[in-house]
């Protein structure tokens, strides 16, 4: 008698099993060290282009497919710099988001927004990101750029603890 699973019961072994929410960022800068944040025209705050990573696409692809399609940029996929779990996120459950190195570009380079989702765009020194961005993307960011700088990844946690 075998002891596998019948595939009814994969299946429902497999739709218990818990579920998370995928994005993925790209940190984008200019020759000052500002990042390139975007004005969507859903919410309040800003972000960063990106968005959510689609199904049967990797966090990478979903982050500069998001790019092209956001700003217009076809920018070499730079390495991962912090890969953030949220935890108990209120209606969005838990997440994972991963940023990634978008380069550094010239602040004068043509930026076209997406006009079905954004507003527009604008460099942001990295002290004053919270003047634009959630305070969680802020702290996001600023792991970024120091994980470009000693060329490390960073993991964090945000959420109820």
């Amino acid at each position: 008698m075998s002891s596998y699973l019948s595939e009814p019961e994969l299946k429902k072994f497999v739709d218990s099993l818990p579920t998370r929410r995928l994005a993925a960022e790209a940190l984008i800068r200019d020759r000052r060290g500002r990042v390139l944040v975007v004005e969507p025209n859903y919410k309040s705050d800003w972000t960063v282009p990106g968005g959510t990573v689609e199904a049967g696409e990797d966090p990478r692809t979903g982050c500069f497919r998001e790019v092209v399609e956001e700003i217009g940029l076809h920018l070499p996929a730079g390495r991962l710099l912090v890969v953030a779990h949220g935890v108990a996120m209120g209606i969005w459950g838990d997440s994972v988001s991963f940023v990634y190195d978008g380069g550094v570009i010239d602040a004068d380079t043509p930026i076209t927004v997406q006009e079905e989702e954004l507003l527009g765009h604008r460099w942001v020194a990295p002290g004053e990101l919270e003047q634009y961005v959630r305070s969680a993307l802020a702290h996001r960011l600023r792991t970024g750029l120091a994980a470009l700088e000693d060329g490390t990844t960073a993991e964090l946690v945000d959420g109820p603890r």
